[in-house]
């Protein structure tokens, strides 16, 4: 719809202009048949899957490095950091780099989905889980009329990273 369309449904410019604030953009990728979105604004670019170059001594999760254009990204699989049992890499395996806190991250995930504009009426709040250990949950929102089986993550959660002001 045009912006004049919407101006005569809904009467005023005002009100258009709250919907129109209303709508975050989501990068949906999957992993073990369940849909996560993480906020298009933190993706820099998706790439096939190159050659990573293997880093000794890290945790399972980082499967390394690559170099992108010059610069030295590390490589982490989502799979696996997100404590899923790790899977063979198929030509739909992609990486999505991220750019959390200053710094760049390739996420591995199975494959990218799309792209899909949210108004944040649809999003609920994800249940906390808070434990002894500190614990809390990576998602930030669950997609309301998706059954569940889409979430929004915290890409600093997951990563543990401060999230920039």
């Amino acid at each position: 719809m045009s912006n004049e369309l919407v101006r005569d449904a809904l009467g005023n410019e005002a009100e258009v202009d709250k919907a129109e604030k209303n709508l975050q953009k989501y990068l949906f990728f999957s992993l073990d048949a369940v849909e996560y979105g993480v906020e298009i604004g933190l993706v820099q670019e998706i790439i096939t899957l190159p050659q990573i170059s293997p880093i000794p001594s890290t945790k399972k999760f980082c499967k390394g490095v690559i170099n992108i254009r010059g610069s030295i990204v590390p490589v982490i699989d989502m799979r696996i950091k997100l404590g899923k049992e790790p899977c063979e890499y198929t030509e739909k395996t992609c990486i999505i780099v991220l750019e959390l806190a200053g710094e760049r991250i390739g996420a591995i995930v199975e494959r990218v989905l799309e792209v899909v504009e949210i108004s944040s009426d649809k999003l609920l709040e994800s249940p906390s889980k808070f434990e002894s250990n500190g614990y809390h949950s990576i998602s930030s929102k669950i997609l309301g009329d998706a059954g569940g089986k889409r979430q929004i993550l915290d890409l600093y959660q997951v990563f543990d990273l401060e999230a920039e002001a």
